[in-house]
């Protein structure tokens, strides 16, 4: 980050006292103030819950030249549009208004319902994806198809399966824009997309789940 940027941010929190009357737990995500330069990134503070394996952060980004909330679920991590904005000062209103509702729904992210286009897809009722195993070739299941998770760009989350002691994961996605069931896989944090789990029905994705996910676990642990 350049320093003009960096200087800049720094007189605009002092300027509206910016991260003084945190709470230091929300929802049971502990604050950790950082007020540091990462990259392109000025970091203002985190709350997260380790044992959840959840986090929301705060920070500017030097590259968009927009004040922005990250949220991670798991392994995931993406960005909450709603917060997006150049200005200091509604960032800061922003988050005075909708933070603490912000944290309550990622604590209980488990507990929302699907939309309307995955009701319509019926992947609240699919039998397979409501039998999926709470474990398998020791991964967990962190996110099932009854509860799935919106990430961005019209993508889903519905079936999550996580070591989080490897830092690695396998992901089952829905995207409502080109109707699409696909798979990711995180290697120790890096990214590797599969197309083995390519599908439009959830009968198809069934059955690449049923040939291919085991042997994609064993791979990933590999």
């Amino acid at each position: 980050m350049k320093d003009e940027t960096k200087n800049k941010i720094a007189a605009q929190i002092e300027e509206i006292h910016f991260g003084e009357d945190l709470s230091a737990e929300l929802e049971g995500f502990a604050l950790k103030k950082i007020f540091a330069v990462d990259d392109d990134k000025f970091i203002f503070f985190s709350y997260a819950n380790d044992a959840a394996h959840c986090a929301l952060t705060t920070y500017f980004h030097e590259e968009t030249m927009e004040f922005k909330v990250r949220q991670k679920i798991g392994l995931t991590e993406f960005c909450l549009t709603k917060f997006f904005t150049e200005d200091f000062a509604h960032f800061k209103e922003m988050l005075d208004a909708e933070l603490d509702d912000a944290i309550k729904n990622l604590r209980y992210f488990k507990n929302k319902k699907p939309n309307r286009f995955l009701r319509e897809k019926k992947i609240d009722t699919w039998t397979y994806g409501l039998e999926l195993p709470a474990t398998l070739e020791g991964f967990e299941l962190f996110i099932s198809p009854a509860a799935p998770v919106e990430v961005t760009n019209g993508s889903f989350i519905v079936i999550n399966y996580a070591d989080f002691s490897i830092n690695s994961d396998f992901v089952i996605y829905y995207n409502i824009y080109n109707d699409e069931f696909g798979g990711e896989s995180r290697i120790n944090g890096a990214p590797h997309v599969t197309y083995a789990f390519d599908a439009k029905t959830l009968e198809d994705l069934e059955d690449k789940l049923k040939k291919n996910l085991v042997d994609e676990l064993k791979a990933i642990r590999k």
